[in-house]
């Protein structure tokens, strides 16, 4: 979502949403700073262009990890630790992007990613080759989002089942949840398996494989916990409502840095105060925020206004030896266009407060 909007919406709704939630206040979190390590190349189109990304570590050489990240008025990039383009596929407007490893094509497991497509308005696939890094685009593949603008998309699989799952979330708050298999090929077939409506604009979502959990940000609203499986109909529990202080308009991206079984934290980028709150599991507990300051040493700007986000934990070699957060920058000052900024995820853990 653009600033501008941002700051229209966030001074006609902040208020009113924060009395409907007053019963239930968020509990008041530190703040603190920390600094990008690297920054990515800027993204080919001007304005309001950069969105989400997604992070796949290469368990084999970690150093050699990717991100993917979309520029929602062209296409996708695939960019290494660095911040640098290994390679673009101009396909469209892609806007949220996931990923699942263990899709199989010919006996052998690849990674399936998918992204949000606001030119076709579905999901679009690409899939990567693990052992050679090569990156294709699944042309044979899409799946119609049966929502008005296919604003927000991410994945689960669940573990009583083994089945892979899509979720797409619309610009009106419906959200509908496809059912994923493979052929032969590689290419994608689906199946709708459910349809709910969150009531307002919806874009970032996140499940846990682990736990069965499904998170969505309504942005006007706050974040609420859904079951992921298909038989888990319409409830849902409101985790982090809008408060107008800490959670303000608008909520945008989520993601999980998972912990073991069960633990570690979902993340939430909160553009309207640019903040990125940390919400400790399995308790769901709002424990701390910070923001991305500047790295004057690195000449790196902060990070404003943030859309997507993402995590992965684990060790990515030595400059990123318990994980990788990668956020989109709305300003990106100095640069030519947006970005997105790359921070330790070993720095941020350093500075969450014991629990």
């Amino acid at each position: 979502m653009t600033r501008a909007f941002l700051v229209l919406i966030a001074s006609m709704a902040v208020g009113f949403v924060a009395h409907a939630q007053s019963d239930t206040p968020v509990a008041s979190a530190p703040v603190f700073d920390v600094p990008a390590s690297v920054e990515t190349v800027a993204v080919q189109d001007n304005g309001d262009a950069a969105d989400d990304a997604e992070i796949w570590r290469n368990a084999a050489n970690p150093a050699q990890s990717l991100i993917f990240a979309t520029d929602k008025k062209a296409g996708l990039f695939v960019l290494d630790l660095k911040g640098q383009t290994k390679e673009f596929f101009p396909v469209g407007r892609m806007n949220n992007v996931d990923l699942r490893d263990g899709w199989m094509v010919g006996g052998k497991q690849r990674v399936l990613i998918a992204a949000s497509d606001r030119t076709q308005l579905g999901v679009t696939f690409f899939l990567l080759d693990p052992e050679t890094l090569a990156v294709s685009h699944l042309k044979n593949s899409f799946v119609a989002a049966e929502v008005g603008d296919p604003y927000g998309m991410c994945l689960y699989r669940s573990r009583a089942s083994s089945k892979l799952y899509a979720f797409v979330t619309g610009k009106t708050g419906e959200v509908r949840q496809f059912e994923l298999k493979t052929r032969d090929t590689g290419d994608v077939d689906a199946a709708l398996v459910r349809s709910l409506s969150v009531g307002s604009i919806a874009e970032g979502c996140v499940a846990d494989d682990r736990s069965g959990k499904l998170y969505i940000a309504e942005e006007l609203k706050g974040i609420w916990r859904y079951g992921a499986e298909p038989e888990a109909g319409s409830e849902r529990v409101m985790i982090a409502p809008v408060d107008g202080t800490q959670i303000v308009a608008d909520v945008e991206g989520l993601t999980l840095a998972t912990d073991g079984e069960s633990g570690g934290y979902l993340v939430a980028s909160i553009q309207g105060n640019s903040t990125f709150a940390l919400f400790s599991l399995p308790h769901e507990k709002l424990v701390a925020r910070f923001r991305i300051a500047e790295n004057a040493t690195l000449g790196i700007d902060a990070v404003t206004g943030t859309d997507g986000v993402a995590v992965t934990t684990g060790d990515f070699g030595p400059d990123f030896p318990k994980g990788v957060l990668v956020a989109q920058d709305d300003e990106n000052a100095g640069g030519t266009a947006q970005n997105f900024k790359i921070v330790s995820w070993a720095a941020i853990l350093e500075k969450i407060p014991t629990q």
